[in-house]
């Protein structure tokens, strides 16, 4: 019996195939992760395999512990990143890891991604910030890079390199990651024509019973 249903391994597979046909990864790129409460683990996907090949068997379920509980091949070399940022946020239990091309930029320069889009201030709940470059398998940078998220915000810019995105589920960490995303284009280009207007969440008022975008 695994210890990761086939659904589960399904869910990540599909998203990694979305990841690509939405331009946020190419080839190899990025990483997806299901947190599994109920092992004291989590199932992600393997180094170095191309999405367009990459099988559901081919997942890697690794403890908490950074150990590996199962699988044949190695884990992402950023399992210890995710692993840091399911330890400081018990609230999730999916993590996505894209290299989205706008929100690279933004991250090249050192750029806060401030909020101009309705779906960054409710998915990613504010602006997302850049943390200066390092190597992602350096021993501290999980840590860093979950402590820079923070509690009050779903995404971060890793700087010259990509963004990592949480969410209750890997639909929602998904979500995000499209939102940060598509907010990083349209603030890009406004910065081009003017002052932006930035959104606060605090200021934005939900009315009752709607449903979200």
């Amino acid at each position: 019996m695994s210890f990761a249903s086939r659904e589960l391994r399904e869910e990540i597979l599909y998203w990694c195939k979305e990841s690509v046909r939405t331009g946020l990864n190419f080839n190899t790129q990025g990483n997806i992760s299901i947190r599994l409460p109920e092992h004291d683990a989590i199932v992600i996907t393997p180094s170095g395999i191309r999405y367009d090949v990459l099988t559901v068997d081919e997942m890697v379920v690794v403890g908490y512990d950074g150990v590996v509980i199962e699988g044949d091949l190695f884990p992402s070399t950023e399992t210890d990143v995710h692993l840091a940022h399911y330890r400081r946020r018990p609230d999730i239990n999916a993590i996505v890891h894209t290299e989205s091309p706008y929100a690279n930029m933004f991250g090249a320069v050192g750029k806060t991604i401030d909020p101009v889009l309705l779906n960054m201030v409710l998915y990613a709940k504010g602006a997302v910030r850049i943390m200066p470059f390092e190597f992602s398998t350096n021993k501290d940078f999980g840590e860093l890079s979950a402590a820079l998220m923070g509690d009050d915000t779903n995404a971060v810019v890793w700087g010259n390199h990509g963004m990592i995105s949480v969410g209750e589920d890997v639909a929602g960490a998904f979500k995000v990651a499209v939102a940060v995303e598509a907010n990083a284009q349209v603030l890009y280009g406004s910065l081009q024509l003017g002052t932006p207007n930035i959104l606060e969440l605090e200021k934005i008022v939900i009315p009752e019973g709607a449903r979200l975008p």
